[in-house]
């Protein structure tokens, strides 16, 4: 009778467990959220061309986008699943005339682009003193935006902007140095110079991690420190110098759907940076 009963109570976890299995089986997968987004892009001097959305994926871009430009107008419409900083691109006669980052999603968006324009001459070259399609869309386009994100986000491209306008003035005055030597005829003064030159110039990319440290550690918790983070590039220096901000990051957004795409460039160790 004993062994009966005891039979029967197994019988009845085991009968519950199935219940349960089955009931988790048939249970509906979980709702993916959608976030509405609206982007209206107005380009001076296009009539036709296509416009395109991308989203950042690891160290390349996905698609989610495309529009066509008519009369000078592009209209990205539609939803995003993952909160953050995508990439717009218009192309008019085979050639790219404005790219936006845009965080998403926003209620309305709306950037007025001019083609080859400097708008900020403080912090963007002219001609001639380094590449004039070098900024963000500062140097070109006025943009508008309901998110809140987009003026942390345009903070921190200003920031980026105004170091490499430093790079770019720094090896001015290397050369301009070494002008004065070469005029001179004086070979150590010229190699002495020409070394320096290198040396900013091989630079470049640590004028950009800096860049994305100076703004991280002012705002550490800007929706837009981790397209600072990805903004420095992936190379061993750069890792190094940003791995201790994104390890400070909230675990909220480390492990978000972006977080999680830096989590591999950061997670490595020290060692393995040295050795590249």
């Amino acid at each position: 009778m004993k062994t009966r009963r005891l039979f029967g109570k197994r019988a009845g976890w085991l009968a519950s467990l199935l219940g349960l299995s089955m009931a988790a089986c048939q249970a509906p997968a979980p709702v993916v959220k959608e976030y509405p987004y609206l982007v209206k892009v107005q380009i001076k001097n296009c009539q036709n061309g296509i416009g395109k959305l991308y989203r950042p994926s690891g160290r390349t871009i996905e698609l989610q986008y495309t529009t066509r430009i008519v009369n000078g107008e592009a209209i990205f419409r539609g939803k995003v699943t993952y909160p953050g900083v995508y990439d717009v691109y218009c192309v008019c006669e085979n050639k790219v005339t404005s790219s936006l980052d845009v965080y998403l999603p926003t209620d309305s968006m709306a950037a007025v682009v001019t083609p080859g324009a400097n708008l900020r001459p403080d912090i963007y070259q002219t001609a001639g003193l380094g590449p004039t399609g070098a900024g963000s869309y500062h140097r070109d386009a006025q943009l508008f935006s309901t998110a809140p994100q987009q003026r942390e986000l345009s903070l921190f491209l200003l920031t980026r902007d105004s170091i490499w306008n430093s790079y770019f003035l720094d090896v001015k005055r290397m050369k301009a140095k070494m002008d004065v030597a070469i005029g001179a005829g004086n070979k150590s003064e010229i190699d002495r110079w020409a070394d320096s030159t290198r040396r900013v110039q091989e630079q470049f990319l640590d004028y950009m991690a800096r860049a994305s440290a100076q703004f991280v550690k002012r705002h550490p918790h800007s929706e837009a420190a981790l397209f600072a983070l990805r903004n420095a590039g992936d190379l061993p220096a750069a890792r190094q110098r940003l791995r201790p901000y994104y390890q400070a990051l909230p675990d909220s957004v480390r492990t978000s759907y972006f977080g999680r795409q830096l989590a591999t460039r950061f997670g490595a160790s020290k060692a393995a940076d040295a050795s590249q």
